[in-house]
């Protein structure tokens, strides 16, 4: 199965994005961004090894569901701890990171079945 370039760039472009996050704001959603960072890490290892997760579909459908779950644990620790209070708008991550879920999860399980 042939690595497809790139996704392994957009997601590492992801990881740069993240990791230039902590110079800007570095006091803003912190525990968020280190687990945005570190899920986006376990998923490029996803990208490149493709045909072992290929062939794991729960493996992949549970390590997405705990990353959701992670990430909205971590907003929440990071939202109470603010002193400016809650701001809702900090969930729209969790949309953002399942739309990244659903079309890593159809990139990765579609091109597999047509090469079959």
């Amino acid at each position: 199965m042939k690595k497809n370039i790139s996704t392994i760039i957009v997601i590492l472009a992801l990881i740069g994005f993240l990791v230039a996050t902590f110079f800007l704001q570095y006091e803003v959603l912190f525990l968020t961004r280190i687990a945005s960072l570190i899920f986006t890490i376990v998923y490029l290892v996803i990208e490149v090894k493709q045909e072992y997760f290929s062939t794991r579909k729960p493996l992949f459908i549970l390590f997405g569901v705990i990353s959701i779950l992670a990430i909205a644990v971590c907003i929440i620790l990071d939202e109470t701890s603010a002193t400016d209070g809650f701001n809702a708008r900090s969930f729209m991550l969790l949309v953002f990171i399942f739309i990244f879920l659903v079309i890593s999860y159809n990139h990765l399980y579609n091109k597999n079945d047509a090469a079959k």
